[in-house]
């Protein structure tokens, strides 16, 4: 494991969950241009202000439901007066998608275009961002699956230590971080080939959302990091994962509704057809 810091001198460092987050930004950044034709969104006005409220909003919403989830450690944090740890350590996924989400949506109210041309474009985008925070996790050793002998999907199995990671603190875990890198990175090519069939605005949303809460669900159960938020039966995560099941199935059935505008790579230019110009009569000489 590598851990907190990629490198240290002295009291700088540099974080490999900051590390991995600005190259799953930038990469998805650069997603998001490779795929722009395939959207009838302007690039230069639309689609670049999405990605500043989607990201800005994003964030907020990740250190909201984080503070949350762990509110003794939110507590602890203002009595000590360590309010720069809190601002840059501990996010949750599930709240930067609701709080890129409502960037989106405001972007989309303030251009007056459909939700759904942003977020049908941002969601393999999505992937590739969350799958390179996956591999931070993995570094710093957060988001830990279960130890050998633990217990998985609700005490119907016991895990017998496959391809176990030693992890900082000397115990084996499940790598449940890498798991869902490589599992984001797949979606992301089947979004990608989803957009370019879909006939509808939203079917891309719809199985994106559909799809990772499915997935989200069950690996939440290989999980080993229960001090996150148990209610009931199910973890928190588990509890938006039936919320945003539900929403992907709606956006799906609803499709239909919204025919998808021409995306940028079906615009032909409209050829000019010059007019002859009429023949006139020369005046006869009388």
């Amino acid at each position: 494991m590598i851990g907190t810091y990629l490198f240290k001198i002295g009291n700088f460092g540099v974080p490999s969950m900051g590390v991995c987050i600005l190259v799953g930004a930038v990469l998805a950044v650069f997603l998001s241009w490779l795929l722009r034709k395939e959207s009838s969104l302007d690039w230069n006005g639309e689609f670049v202000d999405s990605i500043i409220w989607g990201v800005l909003l994003g964030f907020v919403g990740m250190k909201i439901l984080y503070w949350i989830v762990t509110p003794d450690e939110f507590l602890s944090a203002i009595k000590q007066g360590r309010i720069f740890e809190l601002l840059t350590t501990g996010m949750v996924f599930y709240g930067g998608l609701i709080g890129g989400i409502l960037g989106i949506f405001i972007c989309s109210r303030r251009k007056k275009k459909s939700f759904f041309e942003f977020s049908d474009l941002f969601a393999p985008c999505f992937c590739v961002a969350h799958a390179f925070g996956r591999i931070g996790c993995l570094l710093v050793g957060c988001c830990a699956g279960v130890e050998p002998g633990e217990s998985v999907l609700f005490g119907a199995a016991t895990y017998n230590g496959a391809c176990a990671f030693t992890y900082a603190d000397g115990h084996q875990h499940l790598p449940v971080p890498l798991m869902e890198s490589v599992f984001l990175l797949i979606l992301c090519v089947v979004l990608i080939f989803i957009l370019k069939k879909a006939k509808y605005l939203g079917t891309v949303t719809g199985w994106y959302l559909v799809l990772y809460a499915v997935w989200r669900f069950v690996i939440e159960s290989f999980r080993g990091d229960a001090e996150r938020g148990i209610y009931g039966l199910f973890s928190t995560s588990q509890w938006i994962s039936f919320a945003i099941l539900i929403a992907g199935i709606v956006i799906l059935v609803t499709a239909k509704k919204r025919p998808r505008p021409t995306p940028w790579k079906d615009f032909k230019e409209e050829e000019l057809v010059v007019p002859e110009p009429e023949e006139t009569e020369e005046p006869k000489e009388e």
